[in-house]
């Protein structure tokens, strides 16, 4: 009996240490706050129809790595950017400065540094690359040839193509960090500028003319970009023609807002 109330009065003389022994905070140590990869999105591409992925990395304090990746399954049924005839040399990737954009493909990897030296957070500048195979559809183009005596005459050329751009240039941005474990993320892309360099051809069939006739509409109408294209008439049929290696530039002007979480 002695024994058994020797061991109770004991237990209960513990109890306060156990009181005071300081307990695991399981938030805490699950904490997202020094996470180190960040996976974004811009919900408003993605709503309209241009999936984009963005995995960040922190490399150190004030400097991270990015790889984008976008995918627009479906080309705009009207005119496209970047076609041939658009007259490509000013472009955007946003849908804030050009909503119809062609079926494509990219990639981009870039570098960050932040300004404020932050980890994952504050103004931004980023030097990036960015390849891009693009597929136009359904285009339609209205060239003029001047015919000796009889004026100027019209006809359509009607095509499908594609065209491969690699260009370079430099983003500035903000990123803003919320939640309890700053585990959500808000990117602000300010404004993108760069310069693109593309090469692409496209298969098309047009009115009936003769072929010398397409060839000078058609260089007159792409002008520059035709410098070193090759024209291939098909010889089973006398309106269709395939167009190579045609070449243009591009100055590339891009805006948006990203949305995610660090891990």
């Amino acid at each position: 009996m002695r024994k058994t109330l020797t061991a109770l009065m004991l237990g209960l003389g513990s109890l306060p240490m156990l009181a005071q022994t300081p307990q695991t905070d399981l938030p805490q140590l699950y904490s997202l706050v020094d996470g180190k990869t960040i996976i974004k999105t811009d919900p408003f591409n993605d709503i309209l129809g241009h999936l984009n992925l963005k995995v960040e990395r922190l490399i150190t304090r004030g400097a991270s790595a990015q790889l984008s990746l976008e995918f627009s399954p479906d080309g705009a049924t009207e005119k496209q950017s970047g076609a041939f005839h658009t007259n490509p040399f000013f472009m955007s990737n946003s849908f804030v400065f050009s909503p119809e954009q062609p079926r494509y493909i990219a990639a981009s990897p870039q570098i960050r540094c932040y300004l404020n030296g932050g980890m994952g957070h504050g103004f931004y500048m980023e030097a990036y690359y960015r390849a891009q195979h693009s597929e136009f559809s359904h285009q339609r183009m209205y060239v003029h040839h001047h015919m000796v005596g009889s004026g100027t005459n019209f006809f359509d050329v009607r095509y499908n193509g594609s065209a491969t751009m690699h260009s370079f240039g430099i983003n500035i941005g903000a990123q803003w960090l919320f939640g309890r474990r700053k585990n959500i993320v808000l990117d602000w892309h300010i404004l993108g500028v760069g310069r693109g360099f593309a090469r692409g051809g496209f298969t098309a069939n047009f009115d009936d003319v003769s072929h010398t006739v397409l060839e000078e509409a058609v260089r007159s109408e792409l002008l520059s970009m035709t410098e070193q294209a090759v024209f291939t008439f098909d010889n089973k049929t006398d309106n269709n023609v395939k167009v190579s290696n045609l070449k243009y530039q591009s100055y590339i002007f891009n805006m948006g807002l990203s949305l995610g979480f660090r891990f």
